[in-house]
């Protein structure tokens, strides 16, 4: 992209930048450790998916939720894992780099580094898989909206050997960048593409060959996955997409996340996997429990009768109950001890509504984030239970590869925040070709026609969205 040369504010800005590098430079060598240098700007008004549309790379991870939104660009640290151990070493790359932060508190409102997070649902994947089974990594430009405000932080390893005008300069070029497309307001969104669909399996089949499984043995549930693969006539528009998702599905966790050039998994996410906020005082976890589900009614009262009739279906509750009960033991198991409701909520969406109960609790300081996301993944609601039979089922029966669909997908800061959710409602994008994910809970009182119903609502709903 073409920039004009350094404006006054930003060249007094970057003289700022330059002193405090240097200072960071001082302190590595003192300490013979590599630092990673931080620096929050104020920003005109910009919306991160906006910026995203401005920047070519292929490293991003976007989220946007009713606190925040936020987009990573490009990569300072990065880890990748693999195996059962890989939530361990994860948070050890994040242990390490952590303590080698360092903030610049008089540049601007201080936003720490995110070490931003992906799993996906197995710990192995196939070598044709875009997106390895564990990554982390700290962007080099994180651009934040949070309560009217936006924030760019910068992110950069300094040692001995840095050249600190060559960082400044390459600051002052972003900079410049997110002032243009701040200036150039929202890009358009064209006409939906034209798009040719085709189911991956035959899930009713799926669901009826799944059943005499659910009936007398120690199999309780079992959530099984469409896909539906969507071949469009122009490339689809990932910023456009979310911009989209964002408007439609406004209390769901919008996502995206690349590795590679043309390569983008997204969606909008109703289910927090964990949410932890700390302060001197305490830290507090909050987690859901979503499952059982039903459409939305035509007009508010057909609405409520399908929400009352979700409420009282033994079936669903007895579902929904599955995943409480579960997320309750598993954090007890880490001496966690859990408060919520006995009786769940409604959680209303554009187009489906969900059993929902949250469920909260006081967090001991010795317990990590991806502790409690490797203690918890996969819950019943996206695998079924007991988790490990169920999870055999689903490699046999699916007939596609999960990869990031149901995993976790979040960010720690350096503070010791955290917000994870769960990739569902989620669709793999590669130019013009997209494949969508969703999935339905099987139990044994299930009909194979209700629950092809429940995946097909679903997936319109996504489908409806990607431009």
């Amino acid at each position: 992209m073409t920039v004009a040369s350094y404006r006054p504010t930003i060249f007094k800005k970057c003289k700022k930048i330059y002193h405090f590098l240097s200072s960071c430079q001082q302190q590595a060598s003192r300490d013979q450790q590599i630092k990673l240098a931080n620096i929050s700007l104020p920003m005109a008004d910009i919306e991160p998916w906006q910026a995203l549309a401005h920047f070519d790379t292929p490293a991003h991870f976007y989220y946007g939720s009713t606190q925040q939104a936020f987009v990573g660009i490009g990569s300072a640290i990065s880890q990748h894992a693999a195996g059962g151990n890989r939530f361990d070493r994860i948070q050890q790359f994040i242990d390490v780099w952590k303590r080698r932060v360092l903030s610049a508190q008089e540049l601007g409102p201080l936003v720490s580094p995110y070490f931003l997070c992906r799993f996906t649902f197995f710990d192995q994947v196939s070598k044709s898989e875009p997106f390895s089974p564990a990554q982390v990594f700290v962007p080099q430009l994180q651009l934040t909206s949070r309560q009217g405000c936006t924030t760019a932080s910068f992110n950069y390893l300094v040692d001995d050997t840095s050249h600190i005008t060559s960082i400044v300069d390459d600051i002052g070029q972003q900079l410049q960048e997110l002032e243009y497309a701040a200036r150039a307001g929202q890009p358009s969104i064209h006409t939906l593409p034209s798009r040719v669909t085709k189911d991956v399996g035959n899930f009713r089949e799926m669901v009826a060959n799944v059943l005499p499984m659910l009936n007398g043995s120690r199999l309780r549930k079992v959530v099984l996955a469409e896909a539906l693969d969507v071949l469009a006539a122009r490339p689809f528009n990932v910023p456009a997409s979310l911009r989209n998702l964002e408007k439609i599905y406004g209390g769901c966790y919008v996502f995206s996340i690349s590795d590679e050039p043309g390569t983008v998994f997204l969606g909008a996410s109703p289910e927090r996997l964990l949410s932890i906020s700390s302060n001197s005082y305490s830290r507090r976890l909050i987690t859901d429990a979503l499952a059982g589900s039903a459409p939305r009614g035509e007009n508010a009262q057909t609405d409520r009768r399908i929400g009352k009739q979700l409420f009282q279906s033994s079936k669903e509750r007895y579902e929904h109950q599955i995943v409480v009960n579960f997320i309750v033991k598993q954090l007890a198991h880490l001496g966690i001890q859990s408060n919520f409701s006995s009786t769940p909520q409604l959680l209303k969406l554009a187009n489906i509504q969900h059993l929902h109960t949250p469920i909260r609790a006081t967090l001991p300081q010795q317990i990590e984030p991806l502790q409690i996301v490797k203690q918890l993944h996969p819950t019943p609601a996206v695998a079924g239970l007991p988790r490990t039979s169920a999870s055999q089922i689903l490699q046999t029966a699916e007939m596609f590869e999960r990869s990031l669909y149901a995993a976790p997908l979040g960010w720690i800061d350096a503070s010791g925040n955290s917000e994870f959710v769960v990739g569902i409602r989620s669709a793999l994008v590669r130019d013009r070709q997209a494949r969508l994910f969703a999935g339905a809970g099987i139990v044994a009182q299930s009909a194979p026609d209700r629950e092809l119903n429940e995946v097909q609502l679903k997936l319109q709903a996504l489908l409806g969205a990607l431009v």
